[in-house]
């Protein structure tokens, strides 16, 4: 650890930590997406899909972009979890508390076509919210089309929020934080992203 922490500088062993999980996960999702291509293309009429059923392209662009800038935001954020907390214990409550947003975009993601309110304000604010867009905006550009700029100021908020993550996590690598110790608590986290730990 001390080698490692010696020869790159934090932000390089959290970019690299995050870069090479993500292309992992990426190449995961490219091999279902086939997948799932293969299926409804050769396998349609066993699965009775509608004529002329196919998943648009700007879907799978707009997934792949979603899915690398969620990652980003996320895979920081988890390994800043991972940087203060100092057994696996406490990891499953410090992650529930960093993916929360997640799940409110999922529920709100889920029930807004329940109600009929996909194009309400709340569904929409929350699919350009950093936090909650990479799981709302898919899931509002699957149910319809998404004007493009809204699309594109998401995924311009999501970087700016991916950069600020990724400098405040890259500051809780060093070796006070690593090494302390402490158990892991909502408000240190808090404390230590904003940079005053």
């Amino acid at each position: 650890m001390e080698i490692l922490m010696v020869s790159i500088s934090p932000r390089q062993m959290l970019v690299g930590k995050v870069a090479a999980l993500g292309a992992a996960g990426l190449v995961q999702i490219i091999v279902w997406v086939g997948t799932a291509y293969l299926i409804i293309n050769l396998g349609g009429t066993t699965l009775a899909l509608p004529e002329g059923f196919s998943i648009p392209a700007s879907i799978l662009f707009w997934g792949v972009v979603f899915y690398l800038l969620g990652y980003a935001v996320y895979g920081s954020l988890m390994a800043g979890v991972g940087a203060l907390t100092p057994r696996l214990k406490e990891a499953g409550q410090a992650s529930f508390i960093v993916l929360s947003p997640l799940l409110i975009g999922y529920m709100v993601g889920l029930l807004a076509p329940m109600a009929g309110e996909t194009e309400a304000v709340l569904p929409i604010v929350l699919s350009i919210f950093p936090l909650t867009a990479p799981v709302l905006m898919m899931m509002r550009l699957a149910d319809g089309s998404v004007p493009l700029w809204q699309l594109l100021l998401s995924a311009i908020l999501m970087l700016g929020t991916a950069y600020l993550i990724i400098r405040a996590v890259a500051a809780m690598f060093h070796a006070q934080n690593l090494l302390s110790g402490q158990p892991f608590s909502p408000r240190r986290f808090f404390r230590a992203l904003l940079g005053r730990a």
